[in-house]
């Protein structure tokens, strides 16, 4: 494994931050923190130790489907339409967690899946592709932001499923 995920936003002033850490020497290579305060779900990124601030990841308002925006700082501001365009698009399956990350000019630039042969209910494993020249503590950074956003999610369809699979669905 690459990095250790610590912390959970429990949507509090102050609490809403998960640091990513280094597996082999616990060093902290970013941190997430929540918006408390924003029209969709959005998460800054800032590189680990105090580091300055990457960007942020925002779900998109108006979508089709469920899609995130990576906006990298320094990218050019704006508010509402008049917003830079994003650097990134996050694209895929979020419940089942299996996603493509995508630069400006629609290029897949990363790959995540979860690796469906380990799974408890306290953590979770996933594989990650990244192309040559991406940053990939900014695409784990992503992963966690949206299995954060999708976890409670995720836990409502299990649960259902199950139900259905034991004979509890609309006419038992």
């Amino acid at each position: 494994p690459f990095v250790r995920v610590r912390g959970a936003m429990l949507h509090l002033p102050g609490k809403d931050k998960m640091s990513i850490q280094n597996c082999n020497d616990g060093s902290e290579v970013a941190v997430l923190d929540r918006k408390l305060v924003a029209m969709t779900p959005t998460y800054d990124v800032y590189r680990g130790g105090g580091g300055s601030k990457l960007g942020w990841i925002e779900k998109t308002a108006i979508s089709l489907t469920d899609c995130f925006d990576v906006y990298m700082e320094g990218g050019g501001g704006g508010v509402g339409p008049f917003k830079a365009p994003p650097a990134f698009r996050l694209e895929g399956d979020f419940l089942d967690r299996t996603f493509v990350m995508k630069n400006a000019k629609g290029e897949v630039v990363a790959k995540v899946a979860k690796d469906g042969w380990i799974q408890f209910d306290s953590f979770n494993h996933y594989q990650v592709q990244v192309a040559a020249g991406m940053d990939a503590v900014l695409v784990i950074a992503c992963l966690c932001a949206i299995d954060e956003e999708f976890d409670e999610e995720h836990k409502k369809e299990a649960e259902k499923k199950k139900k259905e699979a034991e004979g509890g669905g609309w006419f038992s």
